[in-house]
């Protein structure tokens, strides 16, 4: 992970201010409380990512539109808290993947182009003795479960979402 100087965080922010003009972005906002954090707990916010035969290490970070999993090699998942919406990077192939989810229809775009639709079931809940698994059951050439897992503090510890035609999964599991 690449650690940025404050002085060149201050130059940034000072270049900014007195350019006389307003920014407000919530990247940079986003960044900038990123930033702010110790390394201890941006660790803590470390996840694994897993697509076909592609592992690395993403940062969860909160946004407006739901936790973006992003990482300084290019890898940007977006989770709404049921089901993944976007999905960039992921290695040589660099991933252009787009599911809109509307609790009964998932459908799979690569960038404008729609490659499948999946028809799902609602999410059910099945609880254990050590956590709370929710999953639902999709279809389209073959059958199907999505899942997420939660932890009895209420804390998700792995995604398992199907996110293409191919029925390729994608896994984000929390390191500890």
């Amino acid at each position: 992970m690449i650690f940025f100087k404050p002085f060149y965080v201050s130059v940034f922010v000072i270049s900014i201010l007195s350019s006389g003009c307003v920014l407000q972005s919530r990247q940079l906002n986003a960044l900038l409380d990123l930033l702010s954090e110790s390394p201890e707990n941006i660790s803590a916010n470390s996840w694994t990512v897993r697509y076909s035969n592609y592992e690395s290490i993403v940062y969860a970070v909160s946004t407006s539109e739901g936790i973006l999993f992003s990482n300084n090699s290019g890898d940007q998942i977006l989770f709404d808290g049921w089901a993944l919406r976007k999905i960039r990077g992921m290695g040589q192939s660099r991933l252009n993947l787009n599911i809109d989810d509307d609790g009964t229809t998932r459908t799979f775009r690569k960038g404008n182009i729609v490659v499948s639709s999946h028809s799902c079931d609602p999410w059910q809940r099945q609880k254990n003795l050590e956590l709370l698994r929710y999953f639902q059951v999709c279809s389209d050439k073959q059958e199907y479960k999505n899942s997420i897992l939660v932890q009895n503090d209420g804390d998700i510890s792995v995604i398992r979402q199907i996110v293409d035609e191919r029925y390729t999964a994608l896994m984000l599991t929390k390191l500890k």
